[in-house]
Parts: C-alpha cells; sequence; structure tokens
C-alpha cells in the first residue's frame, strides 16, 4: 500500500508509542515554510533503505574480499560509505582538512591511529559497534588487524578535503583540475572538544565508544557541519505506525540513520513504510515528513545524522492549532 498518494492529512502524532526523543525546544514558533508541490527526489546514491547486502551486491565475486569502497549517501552536506579493508590492508595516512570524520565499525578488526605527535597520538582496536571520530587538521589511519576483511561506516561532510602528510611515499591520482602542493598546515589539529562559548563547551564530543559495551543514547559528535547522535529506546510491540503519524521535515538538509541495534519503523513521505533492520541505512531527503519508531519488543537504536547540531525540526500543527488560510502571495519574496 501506499498511505501518502491520496495526499497528506494535516494531523501528526507527536507522541508515538515507543519513540525515543532527544529533547524539548523551550520555545515553539510558527512559521511558514517553503514546501516543494512534489515530495523532493531520491538522488543516487541516495535511497530510502540500503541494506549491507546491497550494497555487497555491487562488488564482483572477484572483489568480495579485497578492499574497496562504496558510497552510499550523497547530498549538499554529507557524504558516506561502505569501507572495506581487505586482512592486513591498511588506509594512506590522511587529515580531513576543517571539518570533521566520524566511523561505525560493523565487520572484524580495525586498528585507528589517531595523532602524529607522540605526546597526543592514540592508538585502539575498534570492533563491532565501535564508534570512532576525527576532528579537523588531525592525522589518521586505519588498518584491518583482524583475520577477516573489515567493513567501516565513514562519514564525511559533502565538501570534505582529503590532505596527506609530508612524509607520505605515494599520493592519490589529484581529482580533476587539481594537482599536489606542500603547504604548511595552520591552525593545528582541532581539539576534541571545539564546539564552546564563553569557557561552556557545549559539545561532548567522544573519540572512541563501543556501542555494545555501553549501549545507550547519546550524543557522539557535534560540530558545525556535523552531527552524530544515538537515539535509544524500546517499543512493545510490532505495530506500524498511524499514516497519519508525518513526524517533521528539514527545510535545508537531508537526514539519514545508521541502525545500530533492533528495529526501526519510518514513515516517509510518498513511500509505503520501511521497517529498517541493524547495519541498514535510512536516508530522507529535505523537505519530506518522516517519522522513526521502535518497532517490535526489545531496544533499538538509529544512529542519527545530520550537518546541523541544532537543526530546525518543522512540525505539522496540531488539531488544536489547525492551519489557518494561507495569506495572498504578493510580490517577490526577500531574497528574489
Amino acid at each position: 500500500m501506499n498511505f501518502w498518494k491520496g495526499g497528506l492529512a494535516i494531523v501528526a502524532a507527536l507522541a508515538i508509542g515507543g519513540v525515543a526523543t532527544t529533547g524539548a525546544l523551550a520555545q515553539t514558533v510558527f512559521t511558514w515554510t517553503p514546501r516543494t508541490v512534489a515530495p523532493a527526489p531520491y538522488k543516487a546514491p541516495n535511497k530510502p533503505r540500503t541494506t549491507i547486502a546491497d550494497v555487497r551486491a555491487t562488488i564482483s565475486p572477484a572483489n568480495q574480499s579485497k578492499t574497496w569502497h562504496k558510497q552510499v549517501v550523497s547530498d549538499q552536506h554529507l557524504q558516506a560509505s561502505w569501507v572495506q579493508l581487505a586482512i592486513g590492508d591498511q588506509s594512506p595516512a590522511m587529515f580531513i582538512s576543517d571539518t570533521r570524520a566520524a566511523f561505525i565499525v560493523w565487520e572484524g578488526e580495525v586498528e585507528f591511529t589517531i595523532g602524529n605527535a607522540p605526546a597526543t597520538t592514540t592508538t585502539f582496536v575498534a570492533t563491532k559497534s565501535s564508534m570512532v571520530q576525527v576532528p579537523a587538521r588531525t592525522q589518521f589511519q586505519m588498518k584491518n588487524v583482524g583475520a577477516v576483511p573489515s567493513l567501516t561506516f565513514e562519514l564525511f561532510t559533502a565538501d570534505a578535503r582529503i590532505t596527506y602528510p609530508q612524509a607520505a611515499t605515494t599520493l592519490p591520482k589529484p581529482q580533476p583540475g587539481f594537482t599536489w602542493a606542500l603547504t604548511r598546515q595552520d591552525p593545528g589539529p582541532e581539539p576534541l572538544n571545539n564546539y564552546s562559548a564563553n569557557g561552556t563547551t557545549l559539545a561532548n564530543n567522544v573519540q572512541h565508544r563501543n556501542f555494545l559495551a555501553e549501549p545507550a543514547g547519546f550524543q557522539f559528535a557535534s560540530a558545525p557541519g556535523f552531527f552524530v547522535n544515538s537515539i535509544r529506546g524500546q517499543a512493545f510491540n510490532c505495530n506500524l505506525q498511524s499514516p497519519t503519524a508525518l513526524g517533521h521535515r528539514h527545510i535545508n538538509y537531508g537526514e539519514f540513520w545508521f541502525i545500530m541495534e533492533g528495529q526501526i519503523q519510518y514513515n516517509i513521505e510518498g513511500l509505503d513504510p520501511i521497517v529498517s533492520e541493524a547495519g541498514d541505512i535510512v536516508y530522507v531527503p529535505a523537505g519530506r515528513w518522516h517519522s522513526a519508531a521502535n518497532y517490535c519488543p526489545g531496544f533499538d537504536t538509529r544512529v542519527a545524522i545530520n550537518p546541523f547540531p541544532t537543526g530546525t525540526h518543522n512540525w505539522p500543527p496540531t488539531s488544536s492549532q489547525p492551519n489557518p488560510p494561507v495569506p495572498p502571495v504578493s510580490g517577490k519574496g526577500w531574497l528574489d
């Protein structure tokens, strides 16, 4: 069934049984928000739901055990890929200029080396459900130290620029229109907790946390242009959300989720209900209504990923606050 084709009912189930919430805004403001006449399209490689099996089906049999890189999310703000490292393989040592990067190890054992100064370098082995982040301008390298190919979910901003240490023995082919030039990088590595004001830390960024060892809802990475947030809750039945549960929409940015455990059921405008499972990636373009709910008994966790730590959630009016008539359209917009 496709319960959206008959049009959107302007009703919101703002409190859905089994949905974990991350907090409430202190003030509610109603505004007239721009909305596309038709739901924003999905543009490749983005899909409503991407499973690991979907990704592996695109890898030739000859390369199944080799190192490969497959992008699964790409929009104007963020990009994400599945990365497999063959046994014994390692990434180059690299830096991300200006923005952060994050990783979720899903299979195998990956050794991360973060930093390039003896006093500040950390080395650890990340295993299934380990979440790792690297601040801007901080050297890092990944190596498969396990007995099977490793599989890691990689998160970068859309405009991430990878640079390489002066000591690199080889460099990759530059992007079209670019060449390589040696420069002095300034400032140095970004502190792990860099998002602060007036001496007060506004973000509790974590460098490495294994979810299986510490299952919980928690903010993992929060910085300008980069937000990774674990949302954990529990369902008590396997009932789908009501078709009228629109949830909310984001005007300026898409959002996606890594399903860490259990099942999450999604209502996404224009699509049949989706039931996602651990290891799935679920994506919604900017502007589409979407609602997530824990599904079936047991704990369910989704890692929400978007570019704005304080991004706006636009909710439909409730039945007690129905839509007033749309004012007449007159003249050009402020930015037209």
